[in-house]
């Protein structure tokens, strides 16, 4: 069972405080959501990959941050609480063929697993060197079942609007199979503010 925050240091609070160390004291006003973002980048020999940066660029389905890509909208905010990698095969069409949560068996180099995560928000490292291997049920604390490779933060760091934000994680070197076409996804989530313009709800 998921444990329940009960310091009263809720996600919504820690939003609204940052929010106003950076002048944005409207943010209150604006409407509560569950914000999930998520970028694709090929595994093509690179050794770094750089989510959200230049995501503007790919469309759904790789990526759903739209035009603003690495930067939240005026009035839009969020927390990390949770992100976890999966990984999506692709026919020699193009077309997805599966898609495969990080497991220590699959279809995808598993260097992958020995992995550096990191964070930065405005150029400043917030999230730093988390292990991938520590977002596998065998050794994620947090994990509710065999399956479970979602890694939640012990810490939320706040995304505010119009500053840039960069997922990295770092991989060792890794050989791929001929023609295979693979991809990387990173998703990110949790407790946010969208613009409301009229009302919220």
């Amino acid at each position: 069972m998921r444990t329940i925050n009960t310091s009263g240091i809720t996600p919504q609070r820690k939003i609204i405080g940052t929010n106003d160390k950076y002048g944005n004291s409207g943010i209150k006003n604006q409407q509560g959501s569950t914000v999930i973002l998520y970028d694709t980048l090929p595994l093509d020999g690179r050794t770094e990959f750089r989510f959200f940066e230049g995501s503007a660029q790919r469309n759904f389905p790789l990526s759903n941050t739209g035009s603003q890509g690495n930067q939240l909208g005026v009035g839009s905010s969020m927390t990390v609480e949770r992100a976890y990698l999966s990984v999506i095969l692709y026919d020699a069409d193009g077309v997805i063929d599966e898609i495969q949560p990080l497991q220590t068996s699959g279809s995808y180099p598993l260097s992958v697993l020995l992995g550096e995560f990191g964070f930065s928000v405005a150029n400043s490292d917030v999230i730093k060197k988390v292990p991938v291997l520590s977002w596998l049920p065998q050794f994620n604390k947090n994990a509710e079942n065999e399956l479970n490779t979602s890694f939640d933060f012990d810490t939320q760091v706040v995304i505010p609007p119009l500053l840039e934000f960069v997922a990295t994680v770092r991989i060792p070197q890794y050989v791929l199979a001929p023609l295979q076409n693979i991809a990387l996804r990173l998703t990110i989530e949790g407790a946010g503010a969208i613009i409301a313009p009229r009302a919220t709800f």
